[in-house]
């Protein structure tokens, strides 16, 4: 497929983020108010969210390249205020490959990531240099102005940021939580499953007073819905556990002791979601995210899966991003919101 021909090329280069585009993918979609002053912008990539402060505008997340100026315009609709930092939850290209078009536009603008994005992003030609760093907390700002960014280990990556915005009582996840289903994890940028349990739990235990949680893609949830998935993170954790303790595959697990679940209820539909025309089904991320966490726990280095996991006693998907088949009743498409990279 072409989606993972681009992949092949970007992994090969260091997740170069020059030239992506949202071509053949979903274009910037409606804005909604997710706060008095936050708001969301679906679509074209991860979701954009926009924090109206007292001296400009705070952008999270700019999502593939050759958006920029897309992404300017939803926000004039709003607000005459000029935008003057860009916070990046992480470092992969459908979250920040409009960095460069925004920062020329605007005539530099402040760049804020977690030092291990930075890092990342840094390697990538073309990609402006990110201008303050943090490693597990940071503050940007006072009063109605705070901006919370909190670090608490690997999940999709090992840089993965919580954008806080404490007066509004919303949150931005990036991908640790993306389309109220299970996330993708990225191995080749540190990220880990078992690591997710634990991230999203420090992150329940820590960050307080918040009502919205705005995912990496899709919906504005609600904290409630944030605690369900901490709930499903921890699951699939301890299904792996039981699996590898009982000599089985990933599948008979799913069956046997996730599936059977009735709190997982939402985490094995095999529909797509509405909007999500470029990815898979909760059931195929499950399955994906279930094996996963049996190879971390076998000591084995897990790949990057972009589809479902290969059958069981079928080899690893030999290049980045690949596949295997679905399982019987694996959950409809394996393909992925991050096919496009």
């Amino acid at each position: 497929m072409k989606r993972f021909a681009i992949l092949a090329t970007i992994v090969a280069g260091g997740l170069a983020a020059a030239g992506l585009n949202a071509q053949g993918l979903p274009g910037i979609g409606a804005t909604e108010k997710v706060s008095d002053n936050v708001y969301k912008i679906f679509g074209a990539g991860g979701n954009t969210t926009f924090f109206i402060r007292s001296d400009g505008v705070v952008l999270v997340d700019t999502k593939l390249a050759k958006n920029g100026e897309a992404i300017l315009a939803k926000v004039r609709e709003v607000t005459d205020k000029p935008v003057t930092m860009i916070i990046n939850t992480h470092s992969h290209p459908d979250h920040m490959g409009s960095n460069a078009e925004i920062n020329t536009a605007r005539g530099s603008v402040q760049i804020v990531a977690h030092a291990n994005s930075a890092t990342r992003m840094a390697a990538m030609p073309g990609t402006p240099k990110v201008t303050q760093t943090f490693t597990d907390k940071l503050t940007l700002g006072k009063g109605g102005d705070q901006i919370d960014l909190y670090w608490f280990g690997p999940a999709h990556t090992d840089g993965d940021a919580f954008v806080v915005f404490p007066k509004e009582k919303v949150m931005a996840a990036g991908d640790v939580m993306a389309w109220n289903m299970g996330l993708l994890v990225d191995p080749m940028s540190g990220g880990s499953m078992l690591g997710t349990a634990d991230t999203v739990a420090k992150a329940v235990a820590g960050i307080h007073g918040v009502d919205r949680v705005i995912e990496g893609h899709g919906d504005a949830n609600t904290w409630a819905g944030f605690l369900q998935y901490a709930a499903y993170t921890r699951k699939v954790v301890e299904v792996a556990k039981r699996a590898v303790a009982e000599n089985i595959d990933y599948v008979q697990a799913f069956n046997k002791y996730f599936a059977t679940d009735p709190a997982m209820a939402p985490y094995i539909s095999e529909a797509l979601k509405p909007g999500l025309e470029y990815g898979g089904t909760p059931k195929s991320r499950s399955l994906n995210n279930l094996f996963i966490a049996m190879m971390e726990l076998r000591g084995e280095k897990p790949p990057l899966i972009m589809g479902a996991p290969p059958l069981p006693g079928q080899p690893l998907p030999t290049g980045p991003g690949g596949g295997g088949p679905r399982p019987a009743g694996g959950g409809g498409a394996p393909a992925d919101e991050h096919n496009h990279l």
